[in-house]
């Protein structure tokens, strides 16, 4: 039975999941939720979701959500078909992968997410935030990226070594999700920059299609840094 997908491409997780099905060669049912006309509160959907959040999937009569629960899932049930390197079997390098994307939860998805809708709700509503808690927000996005940069991809081609892995494609996603409010959150970052474009070079053509509606949130299209495929 077919996989099916609830999720919409405005948010960070659902983006990397669905970077991950595609660029596996997984198939899938898309359900994309309008989330505005509140299709993720319907009673269909809460059948899937009671906690009627996205992303989620359907089983079979196995219903799933939470964006990392849902990822480890379809890397261990299409194991034969996904490379390794993706969410290893070594448990030292599976640890690895598994060190960032707990870290995220409440390290760059909280502080990159939080900068995002705050700079979102001022350019739809007209009104300013209070400069302070601009001020907070834009200071704790910054000491997450430094942690990010420094502690996890150092030197390194990749967060978890030489090989991409699920923790590049969700830390991918949640750092880019300012572009829909006109940041570059790794222009001036030495490290972060040169490894965006290794991620979006090993994830094309999906890549580029998944951040589509991000950039024009802004009035930008996907700059050809990020549409390269190797």
């Amino acid at each position: 039975m077919t996989l099916r997908f609830y999720y919409h491409l405005n948010s960070p997780p659902c983006r990397a999941i669905y970077v991950f099905l595609k660029v596996n060669g997984i198939q899938f049912e898309p359900h994309v939720l309008n989330l505005s006309a509140g299709e993720h509160r319907t009673p269909e959907f809460t059948k899937i979701n009671p906690r009627k959040t996205i992303p989620a999937i359907s089983d079979g009569d196995f219903n799933l959500s939470e964006s990392i629960a849902i990822v480890r899932y379809i890397a261990d049930k299409y194991r034969g078909k996904i490379p390794d390197y993706w969410y290893p079997r070594d448990p030292k390098a599976r640890a690895r992968v598994d060190e960032y994307l707990e870290y995220q939860h409440m390290g760059t998805r909280v502080h990159f997410s939080s900068l995002y809708f705050d700079e979102r709700k001022s350019a739809k509503t007209g009104r300013k935030t209070d400069e302070k808690k601009r001020e907070r927000l834009v200071t704790n996005m910054q000491k997450v990226t430094h942690i990010v940069q420094k502690t996890f991809l150092g030197d390194k081609q990749f967060f978890c070594g030489d090989q991409i892995s699920l923790a590049d494609i969700f830390a991918a996603h949640e750092i880019l999700q300012l572009v829909g409010v006109g940041r570059d959150p790794v222009a001036d970052q030495p490290n972060l920059a040169p490894w965006m474009e290794r991620v979006s070079r090993r994830l094309n053509p999906y890549f580029a299609e998944s951040l589509q509606g991000v950039y024009s949130m802004s009035g930008q299209r996907v700059p050809e840094k990020y549409r390269s495929e190797l």
